[in-house]
């Protein structure tokens, strides 16, 4: 069931003793249309998701590209095979779902984190039971970029996810080195540069990533760099097999 949140919880952490009070007087918003109504997703924004979900439509198991008939696997990874193994998603960032994405990272309404959680639980409930994943990754950020928005949109959606108790949630395994870049902006190859060597392990975990199944989580993947950066560090360190999770998948023009 979807948890319930006032509006006041958008831009601060709740307090949970005062949070039951406070509901029976403020009614929450809608994070995809703002509509005042008891749940975070209204019905209506969750049937519009249905409609347009990647899932509806034949998409490259790899990169989640959307296929063209007879088409197995998109060009991209035809051209060269990435270091992940598959990636699964919910919707394409030009969809319903980008303005509430934005709301999250740019300002800071952190409920929206659990709605994305939410609608990953509702649309991926099969990929959570058949997942023979060991570890949850989040993708992480810098230490200059946590210190500005004060928090990693990866792992604020995904401590919400409701997994398998094997299936582990270390926020902390792997850090991001500081080199003072954002790639939102950046065109594919100069994101494929900026991504080289952007991560380092917290502590020796070498022998503890051996033969493991990784999944790498992240909000949005655009070119799909920094997800397949990351893959290659944590291949170079043993894991076995890696899976990217993504709430929104840009699409080509």
């Amino acid at each position: 069931m979807i948890e319930t949140w006032t509006s006041a919880q958008y831009t601060q952490r709740p307090m949970n003793w005062f949070t039951p009070a406070i509901e029976l007087l403020i009614p929450t918003l809608c994070m995809v249309c703002e509509t005042p109504q008891t749940k975070i997703i209204c019905r209506h924004c969750l049937q519009r998701i249905c409609k347009t979900s990647m899932g509806k439509h034949p998409a490259c198991r790899i990169y989640a590209l959307p296929l063209r008939a007879l088409q197995t696997h998109c060009t991209t990874c035809l051209h060269k095979k990435p270091a992940f193994d598959e990636t699964v998603c919910i919707d394409a960032y030009e969809g319903v779902l980008q303005v509430a994405l934005h709301a999250l990272k740019y300002q800071k309404r952190i409920a929206c984190a659990a709605g994305f959680a939410y609608l990953w639980n509702y649309f991926h409930h099969q990929t959570i039971l058949q997942c023979q994943a060991d570890i949850l990754l989040p993708v992480p950020i810098s230490q200059g970029k946590l210190a500005m928005r004060g928090f990693n949109q990866a792992w604020e959606i995904a401590r919400h996810l409701q997994l398998s108790n094997h299936l582990m949630k270390l926020p902390n395994l792997v850090a991001r080195q500081e080199n003072g870049v954002s790639v939102a902006k950046l065109k594919r190859r100069a994101r494929i540069q900026v991504t080289q060597d952007l991560f380092y392990l917290n502590k020796d975990c070498g022998s503890f990533l051996k033969d493991k199944h990784v999944v790498i989580f992240d909000d949005v993947m655009t070119t799909g760099s920094t997800i397949n950066a990351l893959a290659s560090f944590l291949k170079a360190h043993g894991v076995k097999r890696v899976s990217a999770w993504t709430i929104l998948r840009t699409l080509p023009k």
